[in-house]
Formats: C-alpha cells, sequence, structure tokens
C-alpha cells in the first residue's frame, strides 16, 4: 500500500470503528460497496446453492437432514432456503443479533423460492446450550469463522451438537472487509489493530489458524475450496507484519469440511 491508500484505508477503519453500526454499513453500501454486509439477506438462496455445491463434491446433500446453521443474522431467511432445499429441520444459532421479524417478513414474500416457506420446522436459538447433545446432521456457516474470537469453545459447541457421523461446513472470508484492500489488516501490529482498527468481530483469523483449532478438537478437516488474491497480496507482501508471513496467510477464501476424527469415533 503506498501513503495515499494506507490513509485512505485508517480513515476509512476509524470511522467504521468508531461511528458506524453494521445497520448503517448496510444503509450505506450503496455509496460504500467495500462495505456491503449480510450476503444471507442479499442472496439466501446462492448461499443455500453455495452449500449444496461444497457438500456434492463428497456425495453429501441437504436432504432429509437436520440442519444447523451458525450466524443467521438477523433473519430466517437462508434457513426457508434449506427447507427450500429439502432439509428436514433447520436450526439457527445466533447469538448476537436480534430477530427482525418485520425485515423477515418482507424479504420472505419478496424471494420467491422461499416465499410459501412454512417455519414449523425452523428453530431459532442464541447458543449453542439449547441444542441437545447429538442432534444434528449437517452444521453449516458463511461468512462466520472469519468473526468467532473464542475459536476453541466454539469448535466444542460443534463438536457437542453434531451426531457422531455429523459434518460441518464453513465457508470462509478471509479477506479484511473492507474489501477494497483484501489484505490490508495484515500489516498493522496487533496493538494498533486491537486499539484503533479493529470494528470489534475481525480477529484476523487465517486459514491455519481454523484448521489447527478445528483438528485440536478433534476434527478431521478437509479443504474443499480455497482462493487467494495473488496480486493484490504481492502489492502488500513486505509490509506483513512478522506473525503473517508463514503459512497460508494469502487465503481470502475457503471452503472446509470437517468430521469427528476416527480416533475420536473409535474411543
Amino acid at each position: 500500500m503506498n501513503v495515499a491508500q494506507r490513509l485512505e484505508y485508517v480513515s476509512l477503519r476509524l470511522v467504521r470503528r468508531f461511528l458506524f453500526t453494521e445497520g448503517f454499513a448496510n444503509r450505506v453500501a450503496r455509496w460504500l460497496p467495500y462495505y456491503a454486509t449480510n450476503a444471507n439477506e442479499r442472496h439466501p438462496m446462492q448461499v443455500v446453492e453455495q452449500y449444496a455445491r461444497n457438500l456434492a463434491k463428497e456425495n453429501l446433500s441437504i436432504s432429509d437432514k437436520h440442519v444447523l446453521e451458525a450466524g443467521a443474522g438477523r433473519t430466517n431467511t437462508v434457513g426457508y432456503g434449506l427447507l427450500h432445499a429439502g432439509a428436514s429441520e433447520v436450526t439457527l444459532l445466533e447469538p448476537f443479533v436480534a430477530f427482525d421479524m418485520q425485515r423477515d417478513r418482507a424479504l420472505r414474500d419478496s424471494n420467491p423460492d422461499i416465499a410459501g416457506t412454512v417455519d414449523g420446522r425452523l428453530t431459532r436459538v442464541a447458543s449453542f446450550d439449547q441444542i441437545p447433545t447429538g442432534s444434528v446432521d449437517l452444521l453449516l456457516s458463511t461468512s462466520v469463522l472469519e468473526h468467532v474470537r473464542d475459536l476453541p469453545a466454539f469448535f466444542a459447541g460443534c463438536l457437542r451438537v453434531l451426531k457422531p457421523d455429523g459434518v460441518m461446513l464453513h465457508r470462509v472470508d478471509y479477506r479484511d472487509h473492507f474489501f477494497k484492500y483484501p489484505y490490508a489488516f495484515l500489516t498493522f501490529s496487533d496493538a494498533t489493530w486491537s486499539r484503533w482498527l479493529d470494528p470489534g468481530d475481525l480477529p484476523r483469523w487465517r486459514l491455519d489458524d481454523h484448521v489447527c483449532a478445528m483438528s485440536a478438537c478433534g476434527f478431521h478437516v478437509e479443504i474443499l475450496d480455497s482462493s487467494s488474491q495473488t496480486a493484490a497480496f504481492e502489492q502488500i507482501k513486505s509490509q506483513v507484519i512478522p506473525r503473517f508471513r508463514k503459512g497460508r496467510v494469502d487465503v481470502t477464501f475457503a471452503a472446509l469440511l470437517a468430521r469427528q476424527s476416527p480416533v475420536r469415533l473409535n474411543l
């Protein structure tokens, strides 16, 4: 990043940290598209289709499964889409954002694929504690893992609620969420990022962090898909702080499939 780009980035990060709420960021996304969020609201069926494509690579499907989606957001739109795709039951986990009934109804009514969905088979919960042990066939998330701070606690919760033969699929966006500069946050010290620039939910995890955390919790992890933005990474490579100079730090997206490890299943 040159001086002008860095100034632009820092200025907008400060605004995001101290002035924007997520709702406000979404409202101004028309003019600041690099802050656009909530793909689950804007394109719920695309999210469901992406899940289905990734699962199909392992001959897995959503059909007839009890599906848990982590990080559902303020509406149930992806949950309705999962029911439409054949899930027998859907549980939506959202610990941080209150349910917006009015927006949920408007989105459902405006989307022909989910407009007629009956939500009697859909449950919304605020914590893993509300989900019975060993009850979930398939655990899904999109653009959630990059925001989870306590990875051991999160994956322990996933392990408890999944059936022994259950599977989880996480689609992870590893970009800096000011998307114009996908790697810019890797150039700031931990102290500077934490004190001034972190919007509050971006711990800067990289792919290897998630794979290691899942493995430590007893999961076997497969990387189904991944991508990088090579040209953008080369521009800032020399400015990356030391702890981001090893491993697969340039990955900007990955689809991670995890099952309980064979060793754990044999215990």
